[in-house]
């Protein structure tokens, strides 16, 4: 049986990446963004450019996360769990989920101003309006991002 893979979920300026980095420092095999600049454009999550790296990796006996926005969509964590478990039979998910809180994400994303900013806030608008954190889940807390 695979050693499994940590999947997070939360908004854009939520800390997901810092959580990862973390993670990294820690010895964990990390996949950020895990579906940007996917084949074809595409949303699914086989399409992913990692998810061959990913599917590997989960054959030896690494620590993996995986972390994407797209998993604030119920039907993408959905998609992802049964392509791991097709992929690898009896593969251990472990989801964590960050706070859905529009207002301080916000303001994180503003803080770490960046080129994107636009673009940024279209997602976390259009994420939160999806984001449903399933009951009794353990929910981690939103990093504050206080740089300017």
């Amino acid at each position: 049986m695979s050693e499994g893979v940590i999947l997070l979920a939360g908004l854009p300026g939520c800390g997901k990446t810092t959580h990862l980095c973390q993670m990294c420092q820690d010895g964990w095999l990390v996949f950020d963004d895990f579906k940007a600049s996917a084949f074809d454009d595409s949303s699914a999550f086989r399409k992913s450019r990692k998810c061959r790296t990913l599917i590997s990796a989960l054959r030896d006996s690494l620590r993996r996360a995986v972390a994407d926005i797209d998993f604030c969509n119920t039907k993408s964590r959905a998609e992802a769990e049964s392509v791991l478990m097709s992929e690898v039979p009896g593969v251990e998910l472990g989801w964590r989920f960050f706070e859905n809180d529009c207002s301080t994400c916000e303001a994180n994303i503003r803080n770490r101003n960046r080129p994107s900013l636009e673009t940024d806030l279209k997602k976390l608008h259009k994420y939160s309006a999806l984001y449903r954190i399933p009951q009794g889940a353990g929910v981690l807390p939103i990093s504050r991002n206080v740089q300017t």
